[in-house]
């Protein structure tokens, strides 16, 4: 161990690099003594791998420093992220014996150049990564046990075929006459490829739904036919696992032990990033440009209009490349403008915002220099003259994994709310809040000297369900959600925070029932609305699923001052159909606020098959309008919108 921390040469980080090395050797109960180390060093935003291996007499574990000061991890270098990684002896013997070569896409990357400051561990032996990928998953395969994954079966089973129907069947109604031309799309996740699922030695990997490959769906309305098509997007990282006619990323959501560590460390020499590209989250169109999006370092996927086909990464005109993006940036309906508020893992600070002008070039960027927490912000909001940044205690701290603990974590800390002007270059004030999460936003507006916020939240969130013994109990997991006062359960909330006298006040409003992905009609993003939307929870089919798995849309009418009652009209699929996200759709002259239609996706358990769905908000607990056969399973997914045509 301290011939390990010395020949990386840390500097006045080597007690960090002690501590490290004290946490590998208290690991020993579950791996062999004998171990191969491994550096991997990553430039900027380039990575420059370097992997080598050594013979050591630690035991097991891993040593992390990154850049910043990631809570417990000390900064090794300003300029490269290093990880020493302790693997089994075991494994390293195992790969050694089946080694075929370099495969697909293979790197030898012994004797690169590392990062400026570190010196090189000695090397005794060079491996090609993606050999000891297959190894990896060739050693789980015989010491470890598979395990059956909720986001794989039931209708979050992937579909394997990309299909076109271009004259879709009415099973009931017909498809307003003042109803727009356009393509109604959904986002979401469809593994190309059986994933792993696996329970070793060496910890759990195991599939997430925030994983899986990006399929969009498409229904499109062109006067009095409708047509669907699906498509995955073919990124980089789609196309080698096509090749390869498996699947080749390792999962980095829900994993345990040595593997938290592990999976990253091999995408990361394997394939030059950590976690795959998967622009599976939502779907935008803007400035002339169809894009799909995910949260992370990768900018969006820019797509054909009319094939869905690829066409590459969109940058928003920018000369470097920006830290990373959002799943859930916002359009402004009066300025035309998408504004962002995104974080990353390991830059400093944490959260950036930008304004992109309707020609979808970038027009204003800067870091939130108040940010300093590493949250998992996976919205924001936006008023006519703000951004707001929410800090909510959902943390991602590498440091945990040397404990065992979960890269990504809820902490029992307060949230916070960073209110920002547009072009500003930081939060011009903060405004602290009880512990919570919330995924999702309705909206957020002005009001005074207030601002406005309702969105989805909890008390707490796991990403990971309980797994004991190799399995989980769907229906206790999934019941947490449904039981009174439960503190998991997602609620609709709402914060108010004065800009004048700094004070802040937030409550739940209207049913505490358990509901998420909501949304209000794009006209009044960022403006005073009444009105919001969102999907309601079935308890009997959440249970059985083991996550939740919504029964019926529900309409809100929000009332104009704190705390104000919240009346509720549901719109019930009907038995043994379930639904998705619903996406708002103005009727073209229409004046009142809740003058259009929901478009949903729909799933009927018996039959197995899907159905696209025209709700009348007018009329919202009546039938649908209209009911399109799908010509296949439509699986359970994340974020759509409407595009007029």
């Amino acid at each position: 161990s301290t011939r390990l921390a010395s020949n990386v040469g840390c500097n006045s980080a080597a007690p960090a690099c002690g501590a490290m090395a004290a946490a590998a050797a208290s690991a020993g109960a579950i791996l062999p003594p004998r171990v191969v180390a491994a550096t991997w060093v990553v430039h900027g935003e380039a990575p420059r791998i370097r992997l080598g291996a050594e013979r050591g007499d630690a035991s097991s574990g891993l040593g992390v420093g990154t850049l910043g000061s990631a809570k417990g991890v000390a900064t090794l270098t300003t300029t490269a992220l290093l990880g020493v990684v302790v693997v089994p002896a075991g494994l390293w013997r195992f790969a050694r014996r089946h080694r075929r070569g370099s495969g697909f896409g293979g790197h030898d990357l012994a004797g690169r150049t590392t990062a400026p400051g570190v010196k090189s561990l000695a090397v005794k032996e060079s491996v090609q990564a993606p050999f000891l990928l297959e190894a990896t998953r060739s050693f789980e395969k015989a010491a470890g046990k598979q395990l059956v994954n909720v986001f794989l079966d039931g209708n979050f089973e992937p579909v394997d075929k990309e299909v076109t129907d271009t004259d879709l069947k009415v099973v009931e109604g017909a498809v307003p006459e003042d109803f727009p031309n356009g393509m109604f799309l959904r986002n979401g996740p469809n593994p190309r490829f059986p994933t792993d699922n696996v329970e070793s030695p060496l910890g759990r990997t195991v599939h997430h739904w925030f994983e899986g490959d990006a399929m969009l769906h498409e229904v499109r309305f062109d006067s009095a036919r409708c047509s669907y098509k699906n498509r995955w997007v073919r990124t980089p990282d789609f196309v080698r696992e096509e090749s390869a006619g498996k699947s080749l990323h390792r999962g980095n959501v829900d994993t345990t032990g040595f593997n938290s560590a592990l999976n990253p460390l091999l995408n990361g020499v394997s394939f030059g990033g950590a976690v795959k590209d998967t622009p599976n989250t939502s779907i935008l169109h803007h400035g002339g440009r169809l894009l799909a999006l995910v949260e992370g370092e990768k900018m969006p996927t820019e797509l054909q209009m009319d094939d869905l086909s690829r066409i590459g990464y969109y940058d928003f005109g920018t000369k470097d490349p920006l830290p990373s993006f959002t799943a859930h940036p916002k359009l402004d309906p009066v300025t035309g403008e998408l504004i962002f508020a995104a974080y990353s893992a390991f830059g400093e600070p944490p959260v950036h915002v930008g304004v992109v002008g309707p020609d979808g070039k970038l027009k204003h960027w800067t870091t939130v220099k108040s940010a300093t927490r590493k949250t998992l912000m996976h919205d924001c909001a936006i008023t006519e003259q703000y951004t707001l940044i929410l800090d909510f205690p959902l943390t991602i701290d590498i440091g945990r994994t040397l404990s065992g603990g979960q890269m990504i974590a809820f902490e029992d800390e307060p949230s916070r709310i960073g209110v920002m002007p547009r072009f500003g270059d930081d939060a011009s004030k903060w405004f602290e809040f009880k512990s919570g999460y919330g995924f999702h936003i309705f909206n957020a507006y002005e009001t005074g000297d207030e601002i406005v916020l309702r969105g989805c939240r909890g008390d707490s969130l796991s990403l990971i369900p309980p797994w004991k013994d190799g399995t989980f109990d769907r229906a206790e997991f999934a019941g947490e959600f449904f039981k009174p006062g439960s503190g998991k359960t997602t609620r609709v909330h709402e914060w108010r925070m004065n800009l004048k006298d700094g004070t802040c006040s937030e409550c739940d409003l209207g049913p505490r029932d358990f509901v998420d992905f909501p949304t209000v009609s794009p006209k009044v993003v960022g403006r005073e609305h009444r009105f919001g939307y969102s999907c309601l929870f079935d308890q009997d089919a959440s249970e059985r699923a083991g996550v939740g798995v919504s029964g019926a849309m529900r309409k809100y009418t929000f009332g104009e001052t704190a705390g104000a009652q919240v009346t509720t009209e549901d719109h019930v699929f009907g038995e043994g159909v379930y639904g998705q996200e619903g996406i708002f759709v103005p009727r073209p002259g229409g004046i009142d606020e809740d003058d259009g239609w929901l478009l949903v996706l729909t799933y009927n358990e018996a039959t197995n098959g899907s159905e696209c769905r025209i709700i009348d908000t007018k009329n919202f607990s009546g039938p649908p309008l209209v009911r399109l056969a799908l010509p296949q399973r439509v699986p359970y997914g994340f974020h759509g919108t409407f595009v007029p045509l």
